[in-house]
């Protein structure tokens, strides 16, 4: 529907570069978003690894 009306009522070529320069800063931005969420699930990772009072290497290893 939305290709249909393009071609009705026409494109405006600085809206149509606003619009593939928005797309491409929410492209950036969801890739930020999910290095960021990557970055803190590793960062609880490693806290709740440091604080776990379980050895790692159980003391009876022989």
């Amino acid at each position: 529907m939305a290709k249909a009306l393009y071609g009705h009522v026409g494109v405006d070529a600085r809206l149509l570069s606003e619009l593939t320069r928005l797309r491409a800063r929410v492209r950036e931005l969801e890739a930020e978003v999910a290095g960021l969420t990557a970055l803190l699930a590793h960062e609880e990772d490693l806290r709740a690894t440091a604080l776990d009072p379980a050895p790692l290497v159980s003391a009876d290893y022989r």
